[in-house]
């Protein structure tokens, strides 16, 4: 009787357990909301949360209140954070499932961006038809002629995407079904017509440097700054001392390398999988042994194009008009300390700003721009 008496009681206790812990559970949520406890959506997902809706002034906003203040509720639900990372934990990282339609989970942890047909360039299925590679080459050869008219030189500087750099890193569904990419299409088409063109396509520079060093990062579309410094940064910087003799450029010498830990919130791609909040990466960056010469940096946006002024102590160096996209990014400080006048500006769809030339008249032009932005249509000019 005594054993049964015992077995009760423990029943008991352990289904008043089970019911404190539901109730707990229902508790929490609340209790994390009106603290704000995991609740930061610009955290995580680099969005503004839902607001929360005002009372209904017509017909029409009754009618979609419901649908506005559950978009809100989930916003801002609490420990909603929390909740959202174990979930894409379990699907990344035990099932082996993206979490995002643009981000494809490859070999080895590396994650690669599927998003503006990036994958079927990795492919060979997106290629330039004759008529469209002869108009990129004809629009790219009448901006360089256009410059030559002002005794301007410009150099069109060409990265390959992470996908064909690091081909045996993707997983097997990835085929290669034309191993000539687009920039191959470009590099011989050029030669065909006997163009004079300034092209640089850092892919072999890039595929060559991958065995002494990272030259992407694993959890990012984006290269290392080591590689964006010791071959990009290089390369281009030999070319413009070519035509530009005054330019002195870093060196080697100039810099130290230091490792550093690139946080979530810097990694793209593991941004795109939502886990920013356990995703770090090591990179190798570099810190100049000298004082900087860099002085002021202008920042504007006119009509929402980002644009740098950048202007080191360097009075007898060269001024750069530079055409960027996010890859130049990495390339900042050390444009910043090598020229008088640096202007970098987005080319945001593969524009041309001749307007912005004219006002600043640079010695030379640096145009950057990754592969993906092939498959934009070239601006008619």
């Amino acid at each position: 009787m005594q054993a049964m008496n015992l077995g009760i009681v423990r029943n008991t206790l352990v289904q008043k357990m089970c019911i404190g812990v539901f109730l707990a559970l229902l508790v929490l949520p609340m209790i994390g909301q009106t603290m704000s406890v995991g609740t930061d959506v610009r955290a995580v997902e680099m969005r503004t949360p839902a607001a929360l809706p005002a009372m209904p002034a017509n017909a029409e906003e009754l009618a979609t209140l419901p649908h506005r203040f559950e978009a809100w509720l989930k916003d801002h639900f609490g420990f909603r954070n929390h909740l959202v990372l174990a979930y894409n934990l379990i699907r990344v990282k035990l099932l082996g499932q993206s979490t995002s339609p643009v981000v494809v989970l490859g070999k080895n942890d590396w994650l690669f961006y599927s998003g503006e047909r990036s994958m079927d360039q990795a492919r060979g299925i997106a290629r330039f038809t004759p008529e469209e590679l002869d108009r990129w080459i004809d629009v790219m050869e009448r901006r360089q002629a256009w410059l030559a008219e002002r005794g301007i030189p410009m150099l069109m500087v060409a990265i390959p995407n992470k996908e064909r750099v690091y081909r045996e890193e993707l997983p097997g569904w990835v085929a290669q079904v034309n191993p000539e990419s687009q920039l191959d299409q470009i590099r011989r088409r050029l030669v065909e017509r006997g163009s004079p063109l300034a092209f640089m396509d850092l892919t072999p520079d890039l595929v060559a440097a991958k065995k002494d060093m990272k030259v992407y990062l694993k959890a990012d579309t984006h290269w290392t700054v080591e590689a964006a410094f010791t071959v990009a940064y290089t390369r281009i910087m030999d070319w413009i001392k070519a035509e530009k003799p005054n330019l002195e450029p870093l060196t080697a010498g100039d810099v130290e390398r230091v490792l550093r830990k690139r946080p979530g919130n810097d990694l793209d791609l593991a941004r795109m999988l939502g886990l920013a909040a356990v995703s770090e990466e090591d990179e190798i960056r570099f810190k100049l042994r000298k004082p900087t010469l860099f002085r002021t940096n202008d920042a504007s946006t006119p009509g929402g194009i980002a644009l740098n002024i950048l202007k080191a102590k360097r009075p007898t160096a060269p001024t750069v008009v530079w055409f960027r996209d996010s890859f130049s990014i990495s390339l900042f400080p050390y444009i910043a300390d090598s020229f008088r006048k640096a202007v970098v500006t987005e080319h945001a769809g593969m524009r041309f700003d001749k307007a912005l030339i004219e006002q600043h008249k640079p010695d030379v032009v640096v145009y950057q721009f990754v592969e993906r932005f092939l498959n934009v249509p070239i601006p008619a000019e």
